[in-house]
């Protein structure tokens, strides 16, 4: 499909892309604004930037299994859609690849993934709780900005920088686990962030005070920081572990 294939079709309401289609093009969609359900065959490897941008009325979308990036903008201002289903073969979400999508409440990035670009899920206001896997490498800059109503982040044991204002006024945010591959946490990461008040930390506190953290980051500083520990500790202190998944102190 090629690039502005259907820009701005804005009556056009429902799309089967047949078997053959390989690729979709830059902009393909962008503008269908009454366009309420796409679905996209697992003969399909790439999807250019913007192809469903601006796509208003768009609610669920399924990225098969086939598809191998997405791009910047790609679903950008589709702010009617609620869940995303990433296929396992994703390895990078682009810069603004999710931005403004205000009624998103659901999305699993699946292990494949290794890297979310800036701003990829940027004023997604109504996602309340993100898991980053432990293939991502780093978080891009306002990737998860204005996310208001996030309550949980769990970030990968890969993950060794979180981008500038990465969490930005995500201020309903209450706890972040954080894998101890980290090596720095830039400026304003976690600035506005009032109400988190709890940092799992999957090291030890030696670890962590070699972590560079950029400024404006009081929230996090100032929030009670818990160490993990596989066996309950005989020193006083803060601690956590998993118990079948689940994040509990000692």
């Amino acid at each position: 499909i090629n690039s502005y294939a259907f820009y701005g079709c804005s009556s056009l309401t429902s799309v089967v892309i047949p078997d053959s289609v390989t690729s979709i093009g830059m902009y393909a969609f962008r503008g269908c604004s009454t366009l309420t359900s796409v679905v996209i065959p697992n003969s399909v490897t790439s999807i250019g930037e913007y192809a469903f941008s601006g796509c208003s009325s768009l609610t669920i979308v399924v990225i098969p299994n086939s598809v191998t990036s997405i791009g910047g903008s790609v679903f950008s201002g589709c702010n009617s859609l609620t869940s995303v289903e990433i296929g396992d073969s994703v390895t990078s979400i682009g810069n603004y690849a999710f931005y403004n999508c205000s009624s998103l409440t659901s999305v699993v990035i699946p292990n494949s993934v290794t890297s979310i670009g800036d701003k990829a899920f940027y004023n997604c206001d109504s996602l309340t709780e993100i898991v980053i896997p432990d293939s991502v490498t780093r978080i891009g800059n306002y990737a998860f900005s204005g996310c208001n109503s996030l309550t949980s982040v769990v970030i990968g044991n890969s993950v060794t920088s979180i981008g500038g204002d990465a969490f930005y006024d995500c201020d309903g945010l209450t706890n972040v686990t954080i894998g101890d591959s980290v090596t720095s946490i830039e400026a304003f990461a976690f600035y506005d962030c009032w109400s988190l008040t709890s940092v799992y930390y999957l090291g030890t506190k030696a670890e962590w005070a070699t972590i560079s953290i950029g400024s404006y980051n009081y929230k996090l500083t100032d929030a009670t920081r818990y160490y993990y520990s596989e066996t309950k500790p005989t020193v006083s202190g803060n601690y956590w572990h998993y118990v079948d998944g689940i994040v509990t102190v000692w």
